[in-house]
């Protein structure tokens, strides 16, 4: 920030440069850390009495993944700004933005306790609001921003109020654990489990614990984009594209899925009832997301709520008990979605900023390298076998299949839905006639690069999880989860050990036929009658088509809750504001009472020092009798 505006290369080295070394240390961490209990230093932050709060440190193979995910992503998007941003005046500031918010974010990660989590947490929040509305000028992007700043206020609130709840009824553990940092991750689940047998009957603990749960969860659902809070995401792809790939795939919405695997000990407490609520939260957001993707003709906007429905299914793979299976799809689908998001910037660079996708096509001939990376990415989160959103994904499916059915079949037909609607986005874009005006090109390596460089963890990054590698990842993050994990819950021994399910072979039937059903309704263009089946859908499904375009309404919905909530506020103003405040106790009680107050005392200020003396001699008496018989009865 000192340099905003003063020196073009100052910035961008770095910016650059800081995040290099983040990822140089988050690489030596990873190569070098097998201690089997976590690293844990704290500072202390804020006395008061029995109260405390630390600041401080947390490396654990949790913290690490992250580390790992978040540098990564934050070094290829600032290498691929250089080449999307480097005509923009507002380079240097956007540098600066850059910056401050992988700041916020690695603080995040390696916060020790909730209290230093969601300091970072509101910062995070901050830099969002600053990233999406980076071009104020723009109507869209102000409207944007204040959006998702507000959304995100309701979902903070409520994980605020959760952090203080569960704070007052864990007071007295805290304050006998003073070495410890308060709501340290570390102690969570000993301070959750003290809070319930505590407080009076341990089934009010449990209710008490199951609240506070549900407003931590809050916060995770609005900053992870879950249904209903999740409205604030495709608008925030007003921002520059650089910005949808770093905050909106890869890390500030993972935050979310983040914290979830944080407080999973307390969410595990038996008789909670808070992962199911999570659960179908996520499923119902993974499937609704999918259904509105179906018709967005915007390529950012279709990828933001593919973005959605993808931290569906991690949110649902939490809420099924398998945090390490999420936190799994988190990291793959951050070096995928990642890559797309970059794609569909090199796309909108190479045609001259159009975001139509019916204004695109065939541009495979025009820019292969992003053609060929797009297809890896979309493969990837289809989950084409082996590549690195099969394992991830199927895993949260193989999962619900031990959990709960019904989410099992939500899972696979979204798996379905996903592998139609991101085909769709790439015959639109790569296949077929150009339909555009302007003249098409391939972006520079400062763009292609990063691109490059996401497309091989996007290959092979699962197998990290996958039994080839003897489920390494499973393994290296087990130890904070104590077993959850089991046999079914591999994608692999799902496809080999359940074939005699007579559903076993259905996510990958599913991810066929949602490929298939793409290419013939998008390449083959088949037709039913004299109209290609899209048109005849349209057509005849008119009603259904529009409510996923329209986006099921959700956004007039809130705005007409808001108008009926506003129409109530007005009227209150104007009953309390107007009539009690301003007409009884501001022009009635005060102003009348003093007027009337006021003529009663000028009466005796008459000026004449007689009647002065009167008025003390009679109050001297009086005083002196009530000194006499009062005090001496």
């Amino acid at each position: 920030m000192l340099f905003t505006n003063r020196s073009r290369v100052i910035s961008m080295s770095l910016s650059i440069m800081a995040v290099a070394i983040g990822l140089i240390h988050s690489l030596v961490l990873f190569f070098s850390f097998h201690a089997p209990e976590a690293y844990e230093a704290n500072l202390s932050w804020i006395k008061a009495g029995d109260f405390h709060l630390e600041i401080g440190c947390l490396v654990d193979p949790l913290t690490i993944g992250m580390l790992l995910t978040v540098n990564l992503v934050s070094l290829l998007v600032q290498i691929y700004t250089h080449g999307y941003m480097n005509k923009d005046e507002g380079y240097t500031r956007f540098y600066s933005y850059l910056s401050l918010f992988t700041f916020s974010m690695l603080g995040l990660v390696i916060s020790t306790n909730l209290f230093q989590m969601y300091f970072f947490w509101e910062l995070v929040g901050v830099c969002s609001f600053l990233l999406i509305g980076f071009w104020w000028f723009k109507p869209s992007a102000a409207h944007a921003c204040k959006k998702a700043f507000v959304v995100n206020r309701v979902g903070d609130a409520g994980f605020l109020l959760g952090l203080i709840m569960l704070y007052s009824f864990s007071h007295g553990y805290w304050a006998d654990h003073a070495d410890t940092a308060t709501l340290a991750f570390s102690k969570i689940r000993s301070a959750a489990e003290w809070a319930v047998f505590n407080n009076g009957l341990a089934l009010v603990g449990l209710v008490s614990l199951t609240t506070i749960g549900i407003l931590i969860f809050m916060g995770a659902a609005a900053k992870s984009a879950q249904f209903p809070l999740h409205i604030w995401l495709p608008d925030a792809m007003e921002g520059p594209t650089p910005i949808s790939a770093l905050i909106h795939a890869a890390t500030m919405v993972a935050a979310g899925v983040y914290l979830l695997a944080r407080v999973f000990p307390i969410y595990s407490i038996g008789g909670l009832g808070i992962l199911p609520v999570v659960a179908w939260i996520g499923g119902i957001t993974a499937i609704f997301a999918a259904t509105i993707a179906f018709s967005q003709n915007d390529i950012k906007k279709a990828l933001a709520y593919s973005t959605c429905s993808q931290l569906g299914y991690m949110v649902m793979a939490a809420g099924l008990g398998a945090p390490i299976i999420a936190m799994f799809h988190l990291i793959t689908h951050a070096m995928f979605k990642a890559m797309l998001f970059l794609g569909s910037g090199s796309v909108i660079m190479g045609c001259h900023h159009e975001q139509d996708m019916n204004e695109m096509g065939g541009l495979r001939k025009h820019m292969p390298i992003t053609a060929i990376t797009f297809l890896i990415g979309t493969l990837s989160i289809a989950g084409f076998p082996l590549m690195s959103g099969f394992w991830s994904k199927d895993m949260i499916i193989a999962e619900a299949w031990n959990v709960s059915k019904p989410l099992f079949w939500i899972g696979t037909i979204t798996a379905g839905m996903t592998a139609f609607y991101m085909f769709r986005i790439y015959f639109k874009t790569f296949e077929g006639k150009y339909r555009g005006h302007a003249h098409p090109h391939e972006s520079p390596l400062s763009v292609t690069v990063p691109l490059m460089v996401l497309a091989v963890p996007s290959v092979i990054l699962g197998l990290w999880g996958s039994p080839f590698m003897g489920f390494s990842l499973q393994k290296y993050l087990d130890p904070h989860y104590h077993s959850h994990l089991h046999e079914g819950e591999s994608a692999l021994g799902f496809f080999l050990n359940e074939l005699s399910e007579p559903f076993g072979y259905l996510p990958f039937m599913m991810f066929v036929l949602g490929t298939v059903m793409a290419y013939l309704v998008y390449i083959k263009q088949i037709k039913i009658g004299s109209k290609t089946v899209n048109d005849w859908l349209k057509e005849n499904f008119a009603t259904v088509y529009q409510i996923s375009l329209n986006k099921w309404y959700i956004d007039e919905i809130y705005n007409a809750i808001v108008a009926v909530f506003m129409g109530f506020f007005r009227m209150s103003w104007k009953l309390f504001e107007r009539v009690i405040i301003e007409g009884v106790v501001i022009n009635g009680l005060a102003w009348r009472g003093t007027e009337v107050v006021g003529e009663v005392l000028k009466t005796q200020q008459s000026g004449k020092i007689q009647n002065y003396a009167i008025v003390m001699v009679t109050a001297l008496a009086g005083a002196i009798i009530w000194l006499i018989y009062g005090v001496a009865g």
